[in-house]
């Protein structure tokens, strides 16, 4: 098991598409909505907007591995892949509460920008912001 922070989710039928399936929309959504439980307790978000520095989404890269459906629970395990220059990239897995299964699995690439919208070099203290993703076993 893990020891990356785990943000758990329920899945309910507005989540779902048309055929009943985790829509791929509400699933990006989760896989955010995880990411600010792990910066929350360190940042003031109702201030985020005021830093000089952002992150922006650059690319999503996201593999379905199994279907959730409605009154199913996730868990969201993230964690930082690697640290670029002025990028760096997010990993994050979404497990089935009580099977363990994988359902998906992403990797998010942000880029660092200034007000300006050029980009910047990721600051120091944001390269320990979040938890690094374990190596492969």
């Amino acid at each position: 098991m893990s020891t990356l922070p785990e943000v758990r989710f329920h899945i309910y039928p507005t989540d779902c598409d048309m055929l009943g399936h985790l829509n791929h929309a509400t699933m990006l959504n989760f896989l955010e909505r995880a990411r600010w439980a792990l910066l929350e307790p360190q940042i003031d978000v109702r201030h985020w907007a005021r830093q000089p520095i952002f992150s922006v989404v650059r690319h999503v890269d996201i593999d379905y591995l199994a279907q959730s459906l409605p009154g199913e629970d996730l868990v969201i395990r993230s964690g930082l892949l690697a640290v670029k220059n002025t990028s760096y990239i997010v990993r994050q897995e979404a497990h089935k509460v009580g099977s363990d299964l994988l359902v998906a699995r992403a990797n998010i690439v942000f880029v660092t920008i200034g007000h300006d919208g050029r980009p910047v070099r990721v600051p120091d203290e944001w390269r320990t912001m979040l938890p690094q993703w374990p190596d492969p076993e």
